[in-house]
């Protein structure tokens, strides 16, 4: 039987954010966002490991103090970049996982729950490719040219925002990432790039990535959300 392994790619400098720390070691009331997104994948049961990729140089998790489950592994193999990284896991986690499914989780988007991670891994599983979290476009889209003038106004009907957490076969996913020619933004786009076509699961406007000092406060609105079961 399948099992299924959680990556979490934790190896970027969250530069955008506009602080010393990483986003991803931030704090938000008493736990880091790292902790915060561990724990939600830790207590869902369907899940057999988790694997946290950091940078090799990377000082926040050994100094400091933080809890993670048994389920989880702390490993220095993060690549210069997300795919890279991902990569770079994939091989770490070891042979004989190839038939295994991978679901990778970005390290700062904090407003999965445990009700969604449960109910897509219950319908991708299930998906002869596999798929990712996403949302649809909620605004209408322009397109622009380099001066930044409207060229056209893009039918939003089939238009989403992909998210995370991304979920597709070990094997499939390695070679993907592998064959991909240049730096793939995520893992679908690899898989696309194969000639598969990842299925969408709806997923929240809530689980957006941080990535700008703004999003951290979004980020306390969002957790407060989800802890009274708005969500």
């Amino acid at each position: 039987m399948s099992k299924i392994h959680v990556i979490i790619p934790a190896a970027g400098s969250g530069s955008r954010t506009g602080q010393e720390t990483p986003k991803q070691f931030a704090r938000i009331g008493n736990k880091t966002i790292i902790e915060y997104i561990e724990g939600i994948f830790s207590r869902v049961h369907l899940i057999d490991s988790i694997s946290i990729a950091l940078h090799p140089n990377e000082k926040f998790i050994s100094s400091g103090n933080f809890q993670f489950s048994k389920k989880t592994n702390i490993l220095y193999c993060g690549g210069e970049s997300r795919a890279q990284t991902v990569l770079n896991t994939l091989f770490e986690i070891g042979e004989g996982k190839d038939d295994d499914w991978i679901l990778v989780h970005d390290a700062a988007r904090i407003g999965i729950t445990e009700s969604i991670v449960n109910k897509f891994i219950m319908e991708i599983s299930v998906d002869k490719v596999g798929g990712i979290v996403a949302f649809p476009v909620p605004d209408t889209v322009k397109r622009v040219n380099k001066r930044l003038e409207v060229i056209t106004t893009e039918e939003r009907e089939f238009l989403w925002l992909a998210q995370t957490p991304q979920m597709f076969k070990c094997n499939v996913l390695k070679k993907a990432i592998q064959s991909f020619n240049g730096c793939p933004t995520d893992e679908a786009e690899a898989i696309e790039a194969t000639g598969l076509k990842p299925k969408i699961f709806k997923g929240s406007a809530l689980n957006f990535k941080i990535t700008y000092p703004e999003d951290l406060l979004r980020a306390q609105s969002a957790i407060q959300l989800i802890n009274q079961g708005i969500i």
